[in-house]
């Protein structure tokens, strides 16, 4: 008997039976604390998606600005054109962290000089580019635990309406157990994008990082050898970094 009634039912899909207007209505029906826990979970994934938006075109063009600045560099390095020439190149577009450090050293001659200049930009660029990074890795962290705590409460307060109405039908649960489910559902959502876009976002910058301590190099080199460039060893060493993937960011 129960096979053939298990048979009988016609089956729904879950997006079919929980469309816009079902989930307007959980969280319509929630409880007070559970709209707030909702609200915050909607505050944190609006933040990150700004700031996965802001940092991710920066990045982009950081990605392709630096790959000109290379492009560049090399001519100055096989005597192409001038240090001034670079330096003009530079002065035009300050955007880049590179040629930041090239305006910040091209007047040095010493090697701890350039050092310092060096690691002074690198630090100023990337504190600048991990900028408001904090916000993903608050969502990362705290949205599970708020959307866990939201079930929790959704939980208990099926128990009080049960222990208060000395009943367990499945009208008396329900509402509870969908704001427990329905806040699970907003925490998971605004945590899992901003755990993926913070790890990309966190590798692109090391990877500004790793290119700006090749220059350093470079600009060391080419001090301490006296001239203006790097020797063919050094150069064919160094002036070529791991930059960017061909990922979107």
């Amino acid at each position: 008997m129960f096979s053939g009634m298990f048979f009988g039912m016609s089956f729904v899909p879950l997006p079919a039976l929980l469309g816009p207007g079902e989930l307007m209505g959980l969280v319509m029906d929630s409880t007070f604390f559970g709209k707030g826990i909702l609200l915050i979970l909607l505050v944190l994934s609006v933040l990150s998606w700004a700031v996965l938006t802001d940092k991710a075109r920066t990045l982009m063009a950081i990605r392709s600005g630096h790959a000109l600045f290379w492009t560049q560099l090399d001519l100055w390095l096989d005597d192409g054109q001038t240090k001034a020439d670079l330096v003009r190149w530079c002065q035009e577009h300050t955007e880049l962290p590179l040629a930041n450090q090239i305006l910040e050293t091209h007047e040095l001659k010493r090697v701890p000089d350039i050092r310092r200049a060096s690691e002074r930009v690198t630090y100023l660029e990337l504190e600048n580019l991990e900028r408001y990074l904090i916000l993903l890795s608050t969502a990362v962290t705290i949205s599970p635990f708020l959307g866990l705590l939201g079930t929790v409460w959704g939980i208990m307060s099926s128990f009080f309406e049960m222990s208060a109405m000395q009943s367990a039908n499945l009208a008396v649960v329900a509402p509870g157990i969908a704001e427990a489910l329905i806040t699970t559902i907003a925490g998971l959502a605004t945590a899992i994008p901003a755990v993926i876009f913070y790890n990309m976002l966190v590798r692109k910058i090391d990877l500004v990082g790793n290119e700006m301590d090749r220059l350093r190099t470079i600009l060391e080199e080419g001090a301490g050898g006296g001239s203006g460039a790097v020797g063919s060893a050094g150069r064919d060493q160094h002036r070529h970094p791991d930059v960017h993937g061909s990922g979107t960011i």
